[in-house]
């Protein structure tokens, strides 16, 4: 971090003592160049060009696309906490619903990633209420859903599942949402076997270790699975603290929908 505030410091500097011409007018061809150095993966000297207009004009009409272009260029290089705050002063200084709706994506995004579902679930929102005209982004819908089921609300996660599947039929997120579709909770899983005798034999060993379970047939594309299963929970986070108590007995179990 230190070392990204010299090198932003010492590219103003240099602008400042090479003369006025060296500093480019603020403005869209200013800025263009900075889109262009992201696009060949330039993240930093982008992410200094944006800081630049930044200085040198914070008042201008493209400011909040100056911060939008910071903030995809610091989330390239995992700068995720400056890069939420330059998302979110573009939202504050833009006029343009496509710019606020993007920005707005982009910390749904990183909510997302960072497992803060009710975070998520507020800012995918806000993107699709304040540019109601754009097409969803397909991954942004089953995002949240899965984010509204990860938090509890099973049914409301529908509406925007639903909105994937008629508008993207023949994607596979659009297959992924379809099978969400017919869950209604989590569960801890210690095994799916082909054999239900082998299952049952699991269930045994995992009773001889105090952990209740049960099997449940599940087909998937034809095939039968025996899966070992036990409890019911209607949030991802309490299906995981039930996950970390049962792993110390078995390691091997995972969360599932």
């Amino acid at each position: 971090m230190r070392k990204r505030i010299c090198e932003i410091s010492l590219f103003l500097t240099l602008l400042l003592i090479s003369g006025c011409a060296a500093v480019p007018p603020p403005g869209t061809a200013h800025l263009q160049s900075g889109y262009q150095a992201y696009q060949q993966g330039q993240y930093l000297n982008a992410e200094n060009i944006a800081r630049a207009y930044i200085a040198a004009d914070t008042t201008g009409k493209n400011l909040a696309e100056a911060y939008y272009l910071a903030a995809i260029a610091e989330e390239h290089q995992d700068e995720l906490a400056l890069a939420a705050q330059d998302y979110q002063a573009a939202i504050h200084h833009s006029q343009r619903p496509d710019l606020q709706g993007k920005s707005y994506k982009a910390l749904g995004d990183l909510s997302y990633v960072q497992a803060r579902f009710n975070r998520a679930v507020t800012n995918y929102k806000n993107s699709l209420t304040i540019d109601p005209s754009a097409t969803p982004d397909p991954r942004m819908l089953y995002r949240l859903g899965i984010a509204l089921q990860n938090t509890g609300h099973w049914n409301d996660s529908r509406q925007y599942l639903d909105q994937l599947i008629a508008g993207f039929p023949n994607s596979q997120l659009a297959k992924s949402a379809l099978q969400r579709l017919t869950m209604n909770h989590f569960t801890l899983q210690f095994g799916a076997w082909n054999n239900p005798a082998a299952a049952w034999r699991q269930v045994a060993g995992l009773k001889a270790r105090g952990m209740a379970a049960t099997v449940v047939s599940h087909n998937i594309a034809g095939r039968t699975l025996f899966l070992v299963q036990a409890g019911v929970y209607l949030t991802y986070p309490a299906a995981m603290a039930a996950r970390s108590a049962a792993a110390a007995q078995a390691p091997q179990v995972i969360v599932v929908p």
